[in-house]
């Protein structure tokens, strides 16, 4: 029998309190199944309409430059195949592709950095990796002012430390997982990136 302090707790009582933990425990389960349920629905409608999605009739195909087995190039984006958020899930091949768009605007006298712009992960958008030339001169500048920008931005106190540099390891093992960032990489040399303290004042387009 459960231990219980209060007089008069007879046996009747403990089954009707055993009753109410499990009639508990069953809505609780009930609520944890329809949230799920709601969740999938979310993703499948987002996904259906997403204009970066391989399967989708939104994605402008004609840009596809190549396909991989995870992921797929565009003029100037690089998107995941599947549904996915973030970059870290296919950072091998993204490399890949990343070292044969360097060499190709390299070819062209052209610097390029890359962007990733990781928030409001909760809704799970379509990661998108941005590759944007630049000319040689501007290039050489990039860094100075990506760096800048970054410790001017988000919040004046931050939880975690603002500019991350990237020269010596990539963001899958800089950044704490779970949390939003921004990344930046300049050719093949690395570069920075930055935990998004609030999401609500770090603009979008910031990378841009």
């Amino acid at each position: 029998m459960e231990k219980t302090d209060r007089e008069y707790y007879t046996l009747d009582d403990m089954f009707v309190s055993k009753a109410a933990k499990r009639a508990r425990s069953g809505e609780e389960e009930e609520i944890q199944r329809r949230k799920a349920i709601h969740e999938h629905q979310q993703l499948a409608a987002r996904m259906e309409k997403c204009p970066y999605c391989f399967d989708s009739s939104e994605l402008s195909k004609h840009l596809i430059i190549a396909i991989g087995t995870k992921s797929f190039p565009t003029f100037g984006l690089m998107f995941l195949l599947s549904h996915h958020s973030f970059l870290l899930w296919c950072i091998s091949e993204a490399e890949m592709f990343r070292n044969a768009l360097v060499k190709m605007f390299e070819a062209k006298d052209l610097d390029c950095v890359f962007l990733e712009t990781n928030m409001s992960m909760k809704k799970r958008y379509h990661m998108v990796y941005e590759c944007i030339p630049l000319p040689k001169e501007v290039g050489d500048v990039a860094p100075i002012y990506f760096k800048k920008a970054i410790m001017e931005s988000d919040e004046e106190w931050s939880m975690n430390k603002k500019l991350i540099d990237l020269s010596s390891k990539d963001v899958r093992k800089s950044v704490p997982k779970g949390l939003p960032y921004f990344s930046v990489d300049f050719g093949l040399q690395g570069g920075f990136a930055h935990v998004i303290e609030d999401q609500h004042k770090f603009p979008h387009y910031f990378g841009k």
